[in-house]
């Protein structure tokens, strides 16, 4: 594709599109017509161009309004230009500048490619059911019908969707009629909100629901297949219904739509999707069963749900005019998708959940060379789907604007919000526009602290030297692949004390103290950057402070994330966290075992292949859990709070994957105890099967692979994540040549998922690996149309320490780099693999004498 592409928009702006469509599951096609009423701007020429692709246009009119009445255009030719998606209308005259309408008839195919027009299946009673689905986000409503799609191009719609008379059907307004002509039946809704083609949606099938209303008046639903008891759709729908309402009171603004439809599909490629007024999720996200749900199954799906329903205000009701500004959609929904659940769930300490699900995937990509900004000059459509990179534009940029909530206020930053709101409702807007609502709110110039953080690639590091009532800051580039640069960003300190001044926007400044107590920085781990403590003195005081859990739990997170960084950059050694992590054996917060278990995995990655090293890593695992396993156990009381239930989980997990054979042996008894994988405590029941794979019994693993296709979502990936613990090859090679292909039993949007499991273990990565490499053709296939795509070379980099790898990784990706979606990522990946492999060699040895020594000691 060709860059520079030009903005439709620019020649011609939809105001109102009625779309007529009619799918055809048998044929598995779908036919329509639509009619646009637009303006055409800019100078006077002959033809209209509207974005198509991989559909065939039948017949196309065009009719010029003007003070003089309707006149119809005399239509030349219509042709298309692949290359670009277009559709160009050529007419018999020149075309002024004014009110056009131009009716088209057209047809296509449904693909599984799990965008535009997608089918789901699923079976009921034995029997194969189809669910019609759309996915326009990015640019895939050209696929479905002729559009201007852009996000600039906002308009009204009016849908009319025909089908079989036994389905239901939802779209983003409320039905407002229905006619039967024998076994079809016609469904027309009512006109949407100005919107961006982009959201546009429409759902088919036997579908049942679980309906309540909001405080405000909104009739809340969540769809789910007839296969699905409707019981499992009970959670999401409170959820939902009590998140719209926090939304409406925060923002001070009214949800504007009179109805929220949430529909979980059998088959969808991301989590979720935010279409105005009728929210589709995967199954594994909306679906809860109300016996048994782990605490995590609650928290995955309240924190989606919140993610997509802050998208009906930021994206829907107010969006970006171009890709490039994409973070004002996800890095948005990337904060709010906790902040709803802090409020509504405070048991839960949603915070520390943010810190540990985001902190070591920002900083892990974000120390690149080639890593992208957050906001990125795109013309090329086949690398607008690069631009939904998880740990940039979603969760960096969610702790940029967390990190400016903090450094304003709460309240200057919801003022803010509600004056963007109210000044760009129902249209498009840019950083400019925000930054000037949150200068106006709070008295700061937003521009210029934040455009560096937008424009800039990568993070800094912060060199902190206090010596008594001086301390000295330093900032310049991390990065893990090139030297340090002159990069500079003005940094929120954020730190414990009140400093002068409080932000770093110089290369370095002298600070005088009134206290000479120690400084911790970033003690909310809001700021995006790394400190590096450099006297000895105050690194012994901050690692006092994390043994006696005396800093904030997110500080706890975010402080074991920078000694593992600046081990990784060199500035530090990896024995220096083991040093901290073996005195952390009493740490109260479930949360912190999350980033010890990183520690402990860098060890293991840095002496993969090495028997001795595995043995006493193990023991590393025992010793540290064994004391809250004790005094945990097992089973959950009613009395625990969700850190207690989740504390608990995590120390079987330890033990289990340490090879405690008391611990074992339980689990092995538990699973035996128990009729079906449902009755097994959805909390332990992925850990319990991992101790089942690992125990080798090839029965109960066919009996597992049997299973899968019969359980929900939920149980099926406890399984995948059991089965991918296996270590033994063959019984590897048996389980993918029986899941994946053509007549495996994996969905496509679960593939990604299984590589990378099976690649992160070392018993089976080179049977992933190789299977890979002579699957490719089905693996492209299937892969190609997902967002998650691009990140294959990423999930395959982050597994190798050695060059006998980099050169598998070389011969493999090299020559796909001209794939667009991958070669950032290709080239990224290769960073990554060479900063590992320094990192092993400067601290294998190390590590071992330190393994060696603590399994003396213990």
């Amino acid at each position: 594709m060709p860059k520079k592409v030009k903005r439709l928009f620019e020649q011609f702006q939809p105001e109102h599109y009625e779309l007529s469509i009619e799918p055809d599951v048998e044929s598995m096609t779908f036919s329509g017509s639509v009619t646009i009423r637009g303006r055409k701007v800019g100078p006077p020429s002959q033809r209209i161009t509207l974005h198509q692709k991989d559909i065939r246009v039948s017949d196309v009119k065009v009719i010029k309004h003007d003070k003089n009445g309707d006149k119809k255009v005399a239509v030349g030719r219509v042709n298309t230009q692949k290359s670009f998606d277009e559709l160009r209308i050529h007419a018999g005259e020149t075309l002024y500048p004014g009110t056009y309408t131009i009716n088209l008839t057209f047809s296509g195919k449904i693909t599984k490619s799990l965008r535009g027009v997608y089918p789901c299946f699923y079976k009921h009673k034995g029997k194969e059911k189809i669910i019609v689905a759309t996915q326009l986000e990015s640019h895939h409503a050209r696929e479905v019908f002729p559009c201007i799609d852009e996000p600039e191009a906002k308009s009204s719609f009016d849908v009319i969707y025909t089908g079989p008379k036994d389905q239901t059907v939802l779209s983003n307004m409320p039905a407002k009629s229905t006619k039967t002509n024998g076994n079809k039946v016609t469904t027309a809704f009512e006109t949407t909100p100005i919107m961006s083609v982009y959201l546009l949606a429409f759902v088919a099938g036997e579908l049942h629901a679980v309906e309540t209303k909001s405080k405000a008046g909104v009739a809340v639903r969540s769809w789910g297949t007839v296969a699905q008891s409707k019981s499992h759709l009970e959670y999401a729908t409170k959820e939902a219904s009590d998140i719209l309402d926090f939304f409406a009171d925060y923002f001070e603004t009214p949800y504007p739509l009179p109805k929220l439809d949430q529909v979980a599909l059998p088959d969808f490629d991301a989590a979720a999707m935010e279409n105005w007024g009728v929210v589709t999720y995967r199954e594994s996200v909306l679906l809860t069963d109300p016996k048994n749900r782990s605490i995590s199954n609650e928290q995955f799906a309240t924190q989606v749900i919140a993610h997509e329903l802050s998208h009906q205000w930021f994206g829907n009701l107010v969006t970006m005019k171009w890709w490039n500004e994409l973070w004002l959609n996800e890095s948005f929904a990337g904060l709010m998708e906790h902040v709803a659940p802090a409020a509504l769930h405070p048991d839960w300490q949603q915070w520390e959940q943010w810190a540990i699900q985001d902190i070591a995937l920002i900083t892990s990509r974000d120390t690149y060379k080639d890593i992208q900004s957050i906001s990125v000059d795109v013309d090329d459509p086949e690398l607008i789907e690069t631009l939904f990179d998880p740990a940039i534009v979603y969760a960096k940029g969610a702790r940029l604007l967390k990190m400016l909530r903090e450094y304003i206020g709460e309240e200057a930053f919801v003022k803010g919000l509600k004056s963007y709101f109210s000044k760009n409702a129902y249209g498009n807007a840019s950083r400019h526009d925000l930054w000037a609502a949150l200068g106006k709110s709070s008295g700061k110039d937003i521009e210029s602290l934040m455009t560096p953080w937008l424009t800039q690639a990568g993070m800094p590091v912060v060199h902190a030297t206090q010596n008594g009532g001086k301390l000295s800051l330093t900032q310049e580039r991390f990065m893990l692949d090139e030297p340090a640069d002159d990069t500079l960003w003005p940094i929120p300190l954020l730190a414990n004390k009140n400093l002068e001044p409080g932000v770093l926007d110089t290369t370095n400044v002298e600070l005088d103290l009134a206290l000479k107590d120690f400084v911790t920085l970033n003690n909310f781990a809001s700021g995006q950057y790394i400190t590096h403590y450099v006297e000895p003195a105050h690194i012994d005081y901050i690692s006092q402070q994390l043994k006696e859990s005396k800093l904030p739990t997110e500080a706890r997170i975010n402080v074991l994330n920078d000694m593992y960084m600046l081990a990784r950059h060199g500035d530090a050694s990896l024995v220096d966290s083991l040093d901290t992590v073996k005195e952390l054996a009493h740490e109260p917060r479930d949360s912190v075992w999350g980033i010890i278990a990183r520690a402990i995995g860098a060890a293991s990655q840095l002496t993969e292949g090495d028997k001795t090293s595995e043995d006493q890593i193990k023991k590393l695992k025992l010793t540290l859990a064994k004391d809250w396993h004790k005094k945990l156990g097992w089973d959950d009381q009613t009395s625990d709070d969700p850190n207690t239930i989740q504390l608990r989980h995590t120390m079987v997990a330890l033990m289990i994957s340490g090879e405690d054979p008391v611990t074992i042996k339980e689990a092995l008894l538990r699973y035996k105890n128990t009729k079906t994988l449902q009755d097994i405590n959805a909390e332990i029941r992925a850990t319990i099967l991992v101790a089942v794979v690992k125990d080798g019994d090839k029965k109960e693993i066919s009996k597992l692979l049997e299973t899968y296709s019969l359980v929900g979502a939920d149980i099926q990936q406890d399984i995948t994540s059991a089965l991918s613990a296996t270590k033994d090859p063959e019984i590897a090679q048996h389980i993918l040549s029986t899941a994946l292909g053509p007549e495996g039993f994996v969905r496509s949007q679960d593939v990604m998922r299984w590589v990378a499991l099976f690649l992160r273990n070392h018993h089976t990565r080179k049977v992933m690996w190789d299977y890979m490499v002579k699957e490719w053709d089905w693996l492209y296939e299937v892969l190609d149309a997902s967002k998650g795509f691009g990140y294959l070379p990423v999930y395959c980099a982050s597994v190798v320490s050695t060059k006998e790898w980099k050169k598998k990784y070389i011969d493999f990706f090299e020559p796909r780099k001209s794939i667009k979606a991958m070669q950032r990522n290709i080239t990224i990946g290769l960073a990554d693999i060479d900063a590992r492999i320094a990192w092993r060699t400067r601290d294998e040895v190390a590590i071992k004498k330190w393994l060696e020594n603590f399994t003396k000691g213990g």
